[in-house]
């Protein structure tokens, strides 16, 4: 067996999708399921792994079907696109409901379900210089409205020009304030003065487009992300999200963003 190669889709169907790039243990190819539901519409791609040397990713995949369903009774089959995309006609998620996805490949069922928490808000962001270790480091600042006496979880990523600069999970345990703040560090100083075009991809430049969104998920979607997270570190697997010996995850979630355009004369 070889190891094998997985791009997970975090923006699943979205206005800017983006890409995380992971390399998983030797395993045998797997099938590899995205599927989300949230308050501006629901999607699923399904596509496979890949042998980490072949140089030609695997096509979308068209399986036996795709369903969507809903605690409250509403239940829906999605229909198949192209490239692996099953798309809803008119399933849109509320905060509060448990969502099941349920996708037959080869007369075997894989199943996920996910709660969707309550709505959130971006209040407002700023950038900041911020010593570490005798640099200075640029600092995304975001306060994030929060719901109080409760244990929250967020995703959040930054979109460069429309393409994926910064993401990660976040855990909140104090249930004692209305709003979280998130500290994001961008870049350093010394990084952004060398100028050295290796590093462009993690420079944000004078006019960039940047747009931050957070997305309130729940504890399970939570620990698969931070699994994947690590992964990319530790050269391990993520936990499994389905039932099945799948890969990918399936995620109820709401979401809130907000664009800027970077400027240095901005920074605090």
């Amino acid at each position: 067996m070889k190891y094998l190669y997985w791009i997970l889709a975090l923006c699943l169907l979205s206005s800017c999708e983006e890409e995380i790039q992971l390399d998983y243990r030797p395993i045998d190819p797997l099938y590899v399921i995205e599927g989300h539901v949230c308050n501006d519409g629901s999607g699923v791609v399904i596509t496979g792994t890949r042998d980490i040397d072949d140089p030609v990713l695997k096509d979308g995949i068209e399986v036996q079907s795709v369903t969507l369903s809903s605690d409250n009774g509403i239940k829906e089959t999605l229909v198949y696109d192209k490239d692996g995309i099953y798309r809803s006609r008119s399933f849109v998620g509320k905060p509060g409901e448990t969502y099941t996805l349920t996708v037959v490949i080869d007369g075997e069922s894989f199943i996920s379900s996910s709660t969707m928490p309550g709505y959130t808000e971006i209040i407002s962001t700023r950038m900041r210089w911020e010593e570490m270790m005798g640099n200075d480091m640029l600092h995304l600042i975001v306060d994030v409205s929060d719901k109080a006496d409760d244990i929250n979880y967020y995703y959040y990523r930054i979109l460069r020009n429309g393409k994926l600069f910064k993401w990660n999970v976040v855990r909140d345990l104090d249930s004692s304030n209305s709003t979280i703040q998130f500290d994001i560090s961008c870049m350093s100083r010394d990084k952004a003065e060398k100028n050295d075009p290796d590093d462009y991809d993690s420079i944000l430049f004078e006019g960039d487009d940047i747009t931050i969104e957070v997305r309130a998920i729940d504890m399970k979607t939570y620990d698969y992300l931070f699994s994947a997270k690590l992964s990319g570190q530790n050269h391990s697997n993520p936990i499994y999200n389905f039932n099945g010996e799948v890969l990918g995850y399936f995620s109820a979630y709401t979401t809130t963003s907000k664009s800027f355009v970077f400027h240095y004369s901005d920074i605090e």
